[in-house]
């Protein structure tokens, strides 16, 4: 898998990382007063942002195959990120994790629902490898990270075409149920469409319109 694209130096976003957090830890400090100890665990444990846009590590995964350690990472981004918001954030993320993971190449999958993980990424990805390919991962040795460089494949959305929440949850159900069926049967999208149709009190062709909806904000 070869994902190549023009990227700037690392020093260019940990130094933007840098100058966002300086007004944070001011806020912090002057907030910390007036919060309860369950909010800092929370604001601690949840934030993590680049460029104002949040992002969380949703799941990781160890893959071992051709004799090579790689990992894949699902990461939600709480915003909507142009591609250099999310080249930042691969930086960021791939910062957070060498500190804990030991690979020869990652893919970061992003997201804007954590409802989509496991399907296609509707924001692209990232891989952090040699040469910024995930096949040449036996080329280095585990860990060697100043020999792994960044190759994305990215999507610079059209964010008025992104679902709602209330989108988002009739999609899932929809899908759940057509991967739970698991069948060939030509007329199985229509029955599970029905099915979710009575399930929520909308009009076949509405639940249709979503699902539709939603392959097209996966693909573009």
């Amino acid at each position: 898998m070869t994902i190549n694209q023009n990227q700037k130096p690392r020093w260019v976003y940990r130094l933007r990382r840098g100058l966002l957090f300086l007004p944070a830890v001011a806020f912090a400090i002057y907030a910390w007063p007036n919060e309860s100890e369950s909010e800092q665990a929370e604001t601690v444990q949840t934030t993590e942002a680049t460029n104002d846009v949040a992002y969380t590590i949703e799941a990781s995964r160890a893959v071992e195959e051709d004799g090579s350690l790689r990992y894949e990472y699902d990461v939600v981004v709480h915003g909507q990120p142009d591609v250099e918001a999310l080249q930042a954030i691969s930086h960021d993320v791939i910062d957070e994790v060498t500190m804990r993971d030991t690979f020869q190449a990652a893919l970061i999958q992003f997201y804007d629902h954590e409802a989509y993980i496991g399907t296609v990424s509707p924001l692209g990805q990232a891989v952090f490898g040699p040469g910024g390919d995930w096949g040449l991962a036996g080329t280095v040795e585990p860990g060697d990270y100043d020999e792994m460089s960044f190759g994305w494949q990215l999507r610079e959305k059209e964010w008025d075409t992104q679902l709602s929440e209330d989108e988002v949850r009739v999609w899932r159900a929809w899908n759940d149920v057509y991967e739970e069926k698991d069948s060939d049967h030509p007329d199985i999208r229509s029955r599970v469409t029905r099915t979710i149709s009575s399930k929520y009190g909308l009009e076949p062709e509405d639940v249709q319109h979503i699902v539709l909806k939603q392959n097209v904000w996966a693909a573009l």
